[in-house]
């Protein structure tokens, strides 16, 4: 039997990929609704979150979405959700619903995308209700990169005139409130600022800007700089620079300088010399990663701490500004607070630090990755709010699935009657149809996700039917050997099955059945000015097909490592297929033509 081991390595790595596409777990059941949004209004905020499973309303089971909006359609009062297996009680209270969004759960492992599962469709507000056609899509192209920066996949933007102004249509496989509120309605204008003390002597002091110094005297309760009265918390501008008088203690008076702004952020650091995570003792983790700053930037750094005072740290030994710290704002909020080392007094620093610290690793991981994405993709022209949220149907999809279905089983017979035909041979002509068969279930099987145990199971079971017939001493090429070790290795791989991967698909398998009908007839025809035998006819076959292929991949890759969006799903789904079909399913066939041939 072991003589026969391309079949093995077929039938093993199609098992595989029908595992990975169906063993999938239902830690909370098969029945009920995945949460796909919550919104900002809803009563369960900060109860129910995205990704939640839910199974029963007030008691009472239900298998679908559809179930899920007729239980949920006249609720009042107290409502008690299962969810992850936990009971939550939620209060609506004046609320008309309860604000969240749910579809089917998946059962299998792929990934589909929004033409075919249906997601999230958001609308998103501009605050400038007079925002321009070309205002918005200077907003569009801001968000695209931050989706892009960010790694949404499935993600459109489009733009929507209505009779109140534009708004921006956002539609994605699924995406969470906080995604949307933190990271694509966020403006993303970013500020630094510097606490800067001045110490006082009989209410008098003297306020150094760099080499400059300005006499600053108390006046009541506010001060008097530069000969200006300036009040508690009022604002003055000093060599181009805004600061705002913070307030007084015992001994000094307390400003704040704007020292930055998203114009002088030039680069942002994301490669781990210059960021990372940090656990910390008491718990949590710290997370860090290092900007680069314009010179003009960095020389109000310089100026603004020139002269400030200095003080070690008891706890650590260290010397620090005294009462100086750096402000990092996003949006009007304080992002990160940070020290200045004593021996960066007076320095014009061009690569400053931002950090920031969350309580569990997931959550700092995401709140990094957001920072660098605003700051990378720059401050939207405008703010902008939520209107509305709900769920797209997939039903147009489905439809599409049905008919590639029927389509394909319709082609297929028509195909194999015409191999039949042409060879009058069934054991030709069902194999030809079912290797096409597989090339599909093993590309679906690839793209699963949550598969890798699967597919290292095939990858040892691969390696030891090719040790067995090494050892029964059969001819076992390179080829075979990459076959049996690369594509297992694929299928720790996972992407996104849409229209343009299914596109993919078919591109494969058409070049997949020209490659095997040119296995049939060089195997099965011959070349009438020579005679071949079975084994030489199969290698000029090979021949053929090996150059389709090296042209198929090299016209893919730069789609695959350039491209974005459909045009890389197309070229990663052509290039598996036509990898699969080279190092697997199409040598099994020869085997299986060549044993029809000696018949």
């Amino acid at each position: 039997m072991i003589k026969h081991w391309r079949l093995i390595l077929l039938l093993v790595t199609v098992l595989g990929a029908i595992f990975a596409i169906g063993l999938k777990a239902y830690p909370y059941g098969r029945e009920g609704v995945e949460v796909l949004y919550v919104s900002a209004q809803s009563p369960a905020k900060n109860i129910i979150q995205e990704g939640m499973i839910i199974t029963s309303v007030n008691g009472m089971g239900f298998s679908d979405a559809e179930q899920w909006r007729d239980l949920t359609a006249d609720l009042e009062d107290k409502v008690t959700l299962v969810a992850n297996l936990k009971e939550y009680e939620v209060d609506i209270g004046n609320s008309t619903s309860l604000g969240i969004e749910v579809m089917d759960i998946e059962k299998n492992n792929l990934d589909f995308g929004l033409d075919l599962r249906g997601g999230t469709r958001i609308i998103l507000e501009p605050e400038d209700k007079n925002t321009s056609a070309s205002m918005i899509e200077q907003v569009m192209g801001t968000l695209q990169t931050r989706a892009n920066l960010y790694g949404l996949r499935e993600i459109k933007f489009s733009s929507i005139q209505g009779t109140d102004g534009y708004f921006i249509q956002v539609e994605a496989a699924g995406i969470g409130r906080q995604v949307v509120e933190d990271l694509l309605s966020s403006q993303g204008k970013f500020e630094a600022r510097i606490t800067k003390p001045v110490e006082l002597e009989d209410s008098v002091g003297e306020f150094q800007l760099g080499s400059d110094m300005y006499n600053v005297e108390t006046s009541g309760n506010g001060i008097i700089i530069n000969g200006t009265s300036i009040e508690e918390n009022g604002t003055f501008t000093l060599e181009g620079m805004d600061f705002r008088y913070i307030n007084r203690t015992e001994d000094a008076l307390i400003f704040l300088a704007d020292v930055l702004d998203g114009d002088d952020v030039e680069i942002v650091f994301s490669d781990p010399q210059h960021s990372g995570l940090v656990p910390l003792q008491g718990g949590g983790y710290r997370f860090y990663f290092t900007i680069q700053i314009s010179s003009e930037g960095a020389q109000k750094f310089a100026e603004v701490t020139a002269g400030v005072p200095r003080y070690i740290d008891i706890n650590s030994g260290d010397e620090y500004l005294k009462d100086t710290e750096i402000l990092l704002y996003l949006d009007g909020d304080i992002v990160s607070t940070l020290r200045i080392s004593a021996e960066l007094q007076g320095q014009a620093i061009s690569t400053p630090q931002i950090t920031g610290y969350r309580e569990d690793k997931e959550g700092a991981v995401d709140e990094k990755l957001r920072l660098q994405t605003v700051l990378r993709s720059g401050a939207l022209p405008t703010k902008l709010e939520t209107a509305s949220v709900d769920v797209i149907s997939p039903t147009l999809g489905a439809g599409f699935l049905s008919s590639a279905v029927y389509a394909a089983v319709l082609a297929a017979a028509v195909v194999m009657v015409i191999i039949f035909i042409r060879y009058r041979k069934i054991k030709v002509a069902v194999p030809l149809v079912l290797t096409g068969l597989s090339e599909v279930i093993i590309i679906l099987g690839i793209a699963s996700t949550n598969d890798s145990g699967i597919w290292l199971t095939v990858l040892a079971i691969n390696i030891l039917v090719l040790g067995l017939a090494l050892w029964k001493k059969q001819e076992i090429d390179i080829y075979a050997w990459v076959g049996a070790i690369l594509i297992p290795l694929l299928g720790m791989m996972t992407w996104t099955i849409d229209l343009a991967a299914i596109g993919g698909i078919i591109a494969a398998i058409g070049t997949g059945m020209d490659q095997l009908i040119v296995i049939s007839d060089e195997t099965l025809t011959g070349v009438e000015r020579k005679v071949y035998t079975v084994k030489e006819k199969i290698k000029r076959a090979f021949f053929i097909i090996f150059g389709a292929a090296s042209t198929t991949i090299a016209a893919m890759l730069p789609l695959m490592f350039l491209g974005i969006g459909l045009v890389r799903g197309f070229a990663i789904t052509t290039i598996v297929g036509v990898l699969i079909g080279l190092l697997i399913t199409r040598p099994a066939y020869a085997r299986v033509v060549e044993n029809a041939a000696g018949e």
